[in-house]
């Protein structure tokens, strides 16, 4: 079915087209036209990201990070990937601090997925960022049994994005890779109908240490909706 954008005023509702009877139209949001978004090429109608891409984008930018992972590419990926490269140029306003810039900033990505999914457009873009960009490596295959190798590679990561699988994957992640995240781990889809579901279990059975935690949640959404932040720390 075709996307539309509905403009709510008080309780949302379905628009139906005519020529499809009661069948309901699936949409985003709001402004009565054909719904428009950057990175078109890598969206996946369903998959819940077309707000955090962005969201990803501007937490990179203000956190700065220099070792960002990404577990499950996506619609995600180009922003991310864009906001690595939009953090070379900083606004000198008067109120930065002349200590940070002695140290040398050069940010890499790790990019990891096992292409399961059918999403060729996609793959094609990845390979493009490899050719185009220096600082992304992308690894082709499973998560699992990769993070001594990369953190030999790399060092800690300092942003984490996991978007992978469901509760058996992110227990994984969390054994295997959470020692070696150092500040940003944020995880998709940890929310069902406005409750935390299996996956969240999953998380927090198997975290260790410090770490502030937030919860966002899409309450217009079902399932794909929702987000878990991390910031690890060494007290609260």
């Amino acid at each position: 079915m075709k996307e539309i954008l509905i403009k709510s005023e008080g309780s949302p509702s379905l628009l139906q087209d005519p020529k499809l009877g009661s069948a309901p139209l699936e949409f985003d949001v709001v402004q009565g036209e054909k719904v428009t978004r950057p990175h078109e090429e890598w969206y996946r109608k369903g998959y819940g990201t077309e707000n955090v891409g962005p969201f990803l984008q501007s937490l990179m930018a203000l956190s700065r990070p220099t070792r960002i992972l990404e577990v499950g590419i996506g619609y995600t990926t180009p922003f991310l990937v864009e906001g690595l490269e939009k953090n070379d140029n900083i606004l000198f306003d008067g109120n930065c601090d002349p200590n940070y810039f002695e140290k040398t900033y050069d940010p890499k990505m790790v990019i990891i997925d096992d292409y399961s999914l059918d999403m060729s457009e996609s793959v094609a873009a990845v390979s493009q960022l490899e050719k185009t960009s220096k600082r992304v490596e992308v690894v082709r295959g499973k998560f699992q049994g990769r993070a001594e190798e990369l953190e030999r590679k790399y060092g800690k990561f300092d942003f984490v994005w996991f978007d992978c699988g469901g509760p058996p994957e992110y227990e994984e992640f969390m054994k295997e890779y959470w020692d070696i995240c150092s500040e940003y781990v944020i995880f998709h889809f940890t929310y069902f109908k406005g409750q935390p579901n299996d996956n969240m279990d999953a998380i927090l059975n198997n975290a260790t240490g410090s770490a502030f935690r937030m919860d966002i949640v899409e309450p217009h959404k079902s399932r794909q909706g929702s987000l878990t932040m991390f910031r690890k720390v060494n007290a609260i």
